[in-house]
């Protein structure tokens, strides 16, 4: 569940903190569940800018996976599309 207003992420019981970049993300994600996202669309949608830069990309994706993922384990959530982008399984398979 991500509270927008108070950017805060609750998964699994608990309650994390996220920046404002961040929780554009996760509700670009959640408001396009098992659908792929193309880097460029996702930059798009939270940057609202057409060029997109993949490195930072990756790295607040990487900061989502450290919330929704445990540590070592497969990923549910947040799939990577080799090549093209990303896919948020809303329902963690």
């Amino acid at each position: 569940m991500l509270d927008i207003d108070n950017f805060i992420l609750r998964n699994d019981g608990k309650s994390f903190p996220v920046t404002p970049v961040e929780c554009r993300l996760l509700e670009t994600f959640m408001q396009n569940p098992d659908r792929i996202l193309t880097k460029r669309e996702i930059y798009k949608q939270v940057w609202n800018h057409e060029n997109f830069d993949a490195n930072n990309l990756s790295v607040f994706i990487s900061r989502i996976r450290n919330i929704l993922e445990p540590p070592g384990s497969t990923a549910h959530y947040l799939h990577s599309v080799r090549g093209i982008g990303y896919r948020f399984s809303g329902d963690g398979q």
